[in-house]
């Protein structure tokens, strides 16, 4: 795992990273955040914005997690499709919950032009691609639901599509203006240094130990000091380190890795993704391909590359990215990671309220900017007293998923075994 945060790109050209103080001391606030991500640092900024005193507890660095391993795309909804989400979760909340993740990529973008947060952000959407039959037929149920809610999302044709991707190897395209582009890992950061300048107390490899409840206030004990406050915010998603209580959820876990070629030359360029669109495809083991602000190519996909299957994954990168722009056949890599996805059972994510003054989020399936954004503002509205009506999800239960390993290995099989197979042909 060290190895592939070294090699992650969003480290090496992350703006706005700051040097945070472990917790050595014992201070008093009303409201202590566990998790440096997108959900707890966003509720960290809505807290201070609203002259609430906060300390967050980061047990790695800003951004350790999924929010710094993200391929950064900020879009719109979740996996699902409209549809599904109310046939899963009901009328009611299923509309609450399609209309709240809408509007979440707006929230990013707010926060990104109100602070001036440097992060390579392209609100220009992003383009959802199909290869085959089955792909386009996903791609027009997805137009034809979202436009029920009065989205009108861009089914694009085979010449349209190819002058946006630069390639002819999709026939096909959704283009989301909702949606669009960030480095995530600066952005994650930019949270953090601007809910610092509005008091924010932010402390990093400060794993909390054990948490106690006495005289209405929780007591947050580190190695080194404690947190005092009447609320607690927890959101450490799937990274969830579950040594001070029981209130991190376990979920399957999805890997999910990238490479990223060196700066490639303003003639490739001109013909890659010419206006700078991201995009993913509607295959079950999915690519997405993106590029930097450097001019590098990103091409990512389902897999963990910490085990023996790293050879695989890696050979299918390069014959992938050949095989999608041929111009680019012997460029090489020289940044990869991978980061773990946290899945729910019914890809809905879940909020809870595990004791009193305690409120916890988990579960976006793959869709963490955008929620991550909106869900950490929301959790904060409920501690206000803001937004205790038209909730866009119900309170869940904290209970383990089932058969969360072997899930867990099912998925990285079969990237592992599809990578292996079409890596040779």
């Amino acid at each position: 795992m060290a190895k592939f945060i070294e090699t992650n790109l969003w480290k090496d050209t992350c703006q706005n990273a700051q040097s945070y103080p472990k917790l050595d001391q014992d201070i008093d606030v009303d409201f202590a955040i566990i998790g440096g991500g997108f959900t707890g640092l966003s509720a960290a900024l809505r807290l201070c914005e609203n002259n609430q005193s906060v300390a967050v507890l980061e047990a790695q660095d800003i951004g350790y997690g999924g929010s710094g391993r993200n391929v950064g795309l900020v879009n719109a909804g979740l996996w699902l499709k409209p549809n599904e989400i109310t046939d899963k979760i009901g009328q009611k909340y299923g509309e609450r919950l399609i209309h709240f993740l809408s509007e979440a990529p707006n929230k990013v973008f707010e926060n990104i032009e109100k602070y001036q947060i440097p992060c390579e952000a392209k609100h220009i959407g992003t383009l959802h691609c199909a290869e085959d039959d089955k792909g386009c037929d996903d791609l027009l149920q997805r137009q034809e639901q979202w436009a029920k809610y009065g989205v009108n999302l861009n089914l694009l044709d085979h010449d349209q599509t190819s002058t946006l991707l630069g390639t002819k190897a999709y026939r096909a395209a959704l283009h989301d203006l909702r949606a669009g582009t960030i480095q995530p890992l600066s952005y994650a950061c930019g949270l953090a240094l601007n809910a610092a300048k509005l008091g924010a107390h932010i402390f990093c490899q400060s794993p909390v130990q054990s948490v106690l409840r006495d005289d209405g206030k929780w007591t947050l004990r580190t190695a080194q000091g404690a947190v005092r406050a009447k609320n607690i915010i927890s959101a450490t998603g799937t990274y969830n380190q579950n040594e001070y209580d029981n209130q991190g959820p376990d979920t399957t876990s999805l890997y999910y890795f990238q490479m990223a070629t060196q700066p490639l030359k303003e003639d490739l360029l001109k013909s890659i993704l010419p206006q700078k669109h991201s995009m993913w495809d509607a295959k079950q083991v999915l690519t997405s391909f993106r590029l930097n602000d450097e001019g590098r190519l990103i091409i990512g996909s389902i897999g963990n590359l910490d085990n023996i299957t790293y050879t695989a994954h890696k050979s299918w990168a390069y014959r992938k990215m050949a095989e999608v722009y041929p111009q680019l056949k012997g460029e090489t890599f020289d940044h990869e990671w991978y980061g773990r996805i946290g899945l729910t059972n019914d890809n809905i994510p879940r909020i809870a309220a595990p004791h009193p003054n305690w409120l916890t989020m988990w579960g976006y399936n793959g869709r963490g900017i955008a929620p991550g954004t909106a869900f950490g503002r929301l959790l904060a509205d409920i501690h206000l007293g803001r937004r205790n009506e038209s909730l866009p999800l119900e309170f869940s239960e904290i209970k383990t998923e089932q058969f969360i390993a072997l899930q867990s290995f099912g998925i990285d099989l079969g990237a592992s075994l599809y990578h292996s197979a079409t890596a040779r042909f």
